[in-house]
Parts: structure tokens; sequence; C-alpha cells
């Protein structure tokens, strides 16, 4: 009996790479080859977050967040049914003339002890209001609320480094969430910790973003394992009582295990997200290594392999006869890519 393996990349349709990309010596030849081989199929998730809760049976509802907070934050001694969570990512707003800039800071950059003294500023000042914020990891906070506003938030993959005047919350309780986030600003330069960093040149938190609003969904779960080092990843893995591991350095350690299983390789993302072009084409070396290395496992007779690119579709590579007859076609990554963008226009 043959499994799915469905393999996420998230990050990889980034045009200013792409583009530089186009114009270098350098080619991902084989991920060239295999993608441009491969059977293009419709899929409902235009980023990360919205195909991996379609990949879970949880489809986008108009008007209405999807639920990442509370699935974020899931523990089962966290939550009861019917609590309310948002994420409430750690960012650094940057004032540009009369408007302000989204910096999503490295979340490795947000330490422990500086996350924590935020936090409990946070908590003590919010208390009275039934907000709170705990930290689900580095990087990553969420924020519990005692009802649901009536309102739509944007993802943070769609505001990082952009003005945020477009994304703000909408909706009829919308005004006095963007009233919270002024404040919460205001707050966050009165700590001490932050009048440090600023006075020492280091990256410091001065705002939140909020997004995801919603309580936790019924899901349904089609695999056996998952792989991946994502905060959204591991709370659909604690709800569905699956195991998750980060992406093994041996791809053959994850195709081991029996039943269906999802990969999820993140530094695509991550070097988009830090508008970082020489991170993202050393991603690319490295994941186009690990897609060859999966390949080889793979049975391909049996077994059947999606590759997500979280923009809309999915490449469903295809049963071949061996890696040579696979590895044809001269399409560069930038043609494929944009060729399936035009044509779902």
């Amino acid at each position: 009996m043959g499994r799915q393996i469905d393999l996420l990349l998230p990050g990889l349709h980034w045009d200013t790479a792409l583009k530089q990309l186009n114009d270098q010596e350098y080619r991902p030849k084989n991920l060239e080859r295999v993608l441009g081989k491969a059977k293009i199929v419709a899929e409902p998730g235009t980023d990360l977050t919205t195909t991996l809760f379609s990949l879970f049976g949880v489809g986008v509802v108009a008007d209405r967040d999807l639920p990442s907070g509370a699935v974020t934050a899931f523990t089962p001694d966290r939550q009861s049914d019917g609590d309310c969570w948002a994420l409430a990512t750690p960012v650094h707003l940057l004032a540009d003339r009369d408007r302000l800039i989204l910096i999503r800071l490295a979340p490795q950059s947000i330490e422990s002890d500086y996350a924590q003294r935020l936090i409990s500023r946070f908590n003590s000042h919010f208390e009275t209001e039934g907000l709170s914020l705990v930290e689900v990891a580095q990087g990553q906070w969420c924020m519990k609320l005692s009802t649901l506003p009536d309102m739509t938030t944007s993802d943070i993959e769609s505001v990082a480094g952009r003005h945020i005047e477009t994304f703000m919350p909408s909706g009829r309780d919308s005004a006095s969430w963007r009233g919270l986030l002024n404040e919460i600003q205001m707050l966050f330069y009165q700590e001490e910790m932050n009048q440090q960093r600023m006075l020492q040149g280091d990256s410091y938190v001065n705002g939140i973003w909020l997004s995801g609003f919603g309580v936790c969904p019924e899901i349904e779960n089609r695999y056996r394992a998952l792989f991946g080092s994502h905060p959204l990843l591991s709370g659909l893995a604690r709800l569905s009582k699956l195991p998750v591991s980060d992406p093994p350095s041996d791809i053959a350690e994850a195709t081991a295990e029996d039943g269906n299983i999802a990969i999820l390789f993140t530094d695509l993302l991550e070097a988009e997200l830090n508008a970082d072009t020489g991170a993202w084409v050393k991603a690319l070396s490295e994941t186009e290594q690990k897609l060859c290395d999966l390949l080889e496992v793979v049975d391909s007779a049996e077994d059947k392999l999606s590759i997500y690119t979280c923009k809309g579709y999915r490449f469903e590579v295809r049963k071949r006869g061996s890696i040579v007859n696979l590895f044809k076609g001269n399409k560069s990554l930038f043609q494929i890519l944009g060729f399936v963008n035009s044509d779902r226009k």
C-alpha cells in the first residue's frame, strides 16, 4: 500500500529572489526538472497558514480569520473548549515619514528573558481587560482573550516588510483593536530593557502584530507523522495527537515512517520574511539537495509525492522509470513558477 508524501516549500515564490536568480549563473537544475515534469493541481491554500489548514480539512470562511492563534497555542492543559486566542507576533515598527513599516524580527533575536519581561508588562497592564500573552515558541507569542471580535486580520507573511496601513484589522470591532495596537507600542516603548537595547543599537520589540483570531476547530487527520519546525504545524500535531519532529538531516529517517507524512521546510520562507536574498539562495540549494535525497528513497511505483509551494497549487511528481528520465527539461525556476502564476490569473 503506497503512501502520500507532502513536501511543503513556502517561500519558493519570492519574486525578488527569483528575479535575481534568473540573472545568475547558478540554477537549481534538479528542482527545475522535477517541477517542470510534474502535474500541476489547484489547491485552496495561498500561503503557509491556509495551506496547512487545508491539509487538515479546515477551509477559509468569509469575514473570519483562520484560527491559527488557538491552534498554535493549543496544549491539553492550556485550553478548554471555546477559549479564544490570536497570534501575537513580536515585531519592530519602523517609522517611515508618516507611515509605519513592519519589520518581522528573527525569532532567535528575541531571548526568553527579554520576551518574558515584555509579556509580563503586557499581562499586568491588560489584566483587567481579559487579555494575556503566552510564549509558545521562541519569537512566537499567543494572546488569550475573553470574547471573539467581529473582524478579520492579515497574516504576518502578508505584512512583513510593508507599510501596515492597508493590512490593519477590518470589521465592526476593528477600531478598538487598532487603538490597542497603538497602546501596546507606547507600553513597550517605556520598558527599560527596550531603552537599553535602543541605546546599544540592538534589535528590539516595540509592538505586536495580531492575527488568526478564533477557537480550536475540528480537524481531519490523514497523516501518520509530521516533520517541520513551525509553531502552527506543532499546534496541529498536538491537536491531532500526532508526533512531530524537526526535518531530519537524513531524509530516509522521515520516509521510514509507515503511512502518510508531511514534511515542511521553512528556510526559504524565513529568508523571504527577513528580506535576505543570500540566505534564500543558500536555502534553495539545500532544499534542492533534500529533494534529490527524497526522490532516491521514495518508492515511485507505490508512493505519491506532492510538492506544495503554498501559492494555490501543488506539483504532483509523476511516477517514473528512473531518476534520469525525470530529470529532463530546460525551463528555469523563474519561468516555471511565473508560468503557473500567469496561468492562474
